[in-house]
């Protein structure tokens, strides 16, 4: 048993069970299954940070709770641990270095949420995203509209589709009344983290609608022109849902399209994580001002214009992330949300008329208060874009409560 133990970065937070109240903790990068701790048990695991011995934590437990923790019980705490992956050790790396390794071999990127946020059966698929447009918060069925354009972008949420789903159907019901295009260049969040800004990945998505193939060439040419090196993390695709659910969707756009005009018309994507700008808000410089991100977004952009191609840049994003899931003490109110809603449309109005400084200036007022995770995505994409003007067609919240917390998402269309 290691005598100074060491957790893993992983996420925690309150939920309540059956009264009482457990500390769920999650691995961002799903290498290890969710476990639940008391709140004492988080006590004792916020010491394991590689610097307490067991017998500091004894003594700091015993200090707070008044009780002796015996060093078998601790050992159990620290076995149960290790079972499950969250202590950074050998046995951890090990593991890690085995999963990474079997993503890389892979050609295909496997859907990594199917059967859990969405069925893996292709039928029940449909018939869950079809009622995203049917629920009373969604936009309604497709109609054809010869009319119509191809937008230029989309914003869409990430968020699950039981508490964002028709959110979803506003943007993509844009996409499929339109003629489509040839290649989505897709951004999202990457909830890992990441010491590149962009990573991007070669593999083709995997869906229970069908494999959706990956620009490999286009990418290629990002890479050179940029001279980023986006391939250095491609690991954070495996399990990454921010795009995994903009190509589910559109795979069901597409075949929407193809109901009402019947012309199946094919398309390309390329995947790109962005990583968090906040340091960047810390330091209140505008993040083109770092030559990774400038240039980067300018050879995407420059590709982009080359393109013969008909393009559309999706951005697959969440707003606001508030309550005690993701750090505040206090809980949440109605005028809390309130307020939340009214910053979140101050934010979406500057995304709609493309002003990057103003957008940056909306969250690092008040540095991020409201844990904007779409941030890095949302700014890019306003760089990539210029002479276009956004519509909101969606803005919501969901709620709950047995986190007592609350996420944003909206739905943006750009023509």
């Amino acid at each position: 048993m290691d005598d100074r133990p060491c957790l893993r970065p992983v996420e925690a937070f309150p939920i309540q069970q059956e009264g009482k109240t457990l500390i769920c903790l999650r691995d961002p990068q799903h290498l290890a299954q969710p476990l639940m701790v008391t709140p004492a048990g988080c006590f004792i695991l916020s010491h394991f940070d590689g610097q307490h011995s067991l017998v500091d934590i004894q003594e700091a437990y015993c200090q707070r709770v008044g009780e002796i923790l015996f060093s078998e019980d601790l050992k159990k705490i620290i076995d149960l641990l290790d079972h499950h992956f969250y202590l950074y050790n050998q046995r951890f790396l090990d593991r890690q270095e085995e999963i990474l390794e079997e993503f890389r071999r892979q050609q295909v990127r496997a859907p990594a949420h199917a059967g859990a946020v969405y069925s893996e059966e292709a039928e029940k698929l449909r018939a869950q995203l079809r009622g995203h447009f049917q629920s009373p918060n969604g936009p309604g069925g497709t109609e054809r509209n010869g009319g119509r354009s191809t937008p230029k972008a989309i914003v869409a949420p990430h968020i699950d589709f039981q508490r964002g789903g028709p959110c979803y159907a506003w943007a993509y019901k844009e996409l499929a009344e339109s003629p489509g295009a040839d290649l989505y260049i897709l951004l999202g969040t990457s909830h890992c983290g990441g010491e590149q800004p962009f990573t991007a990945t070669l593999k083709d998505f995997a869906t229970p609608l069908g494999t959706v193939e990956t620009d490999k060439d286009f990418i290629r040419r990002l890479e050179t022109e940029s001279r980023a090196d986006l391939f250095a993390e491609e690991h954070l695709h495996r399990t990454e849902h921010s795009l995994e659910f903009q190509v589910i969707y559109l795979k069901y756009a597409a075949e929407l399209r193809a109901q009402l005009t019947g012309e199946n018309r094919g398309f390309k994507i390329v995947p790109i994580l962005v990583s968090s700008f906040h340091s960047n808000v810390r330091s209140r410089t505008l993040p083109e001002r770092d030559p990774r991100i400038g240039d980067f977004l300018k050879s995407l952009s420059d590709l982009a214009a080359k393109e013969s191609r008909l393009v559309c840049f999706v951005a697959g994003v969440d707003l606001a992330h508030v309550g005690m899931q993701f750090g505040d003490r206090e809980p949440i109110t109605p005028d809390f949300l309130k307020w939340v809603e009214e910053e979140d449309q101050r934010l979406i109005d500057r995304l709609a008329s493309l002003d990057s400084e103003g957008f940056f200036d909306e969250i690092a007022k008040d540095e991020d208060r409201r844990r904007i995770c779409g941030f890095s995505p949302l700014y890019s994409l306003i760089h990539l874009l210029t002479g276009s003007r956004g519509k909101l067609l969606k803005y919501g919240q969901a709620f709950t409560q047995e986190t007592g917390s609350a996420v944003t998402f909206t739905s943006v269309v750009f023509d």
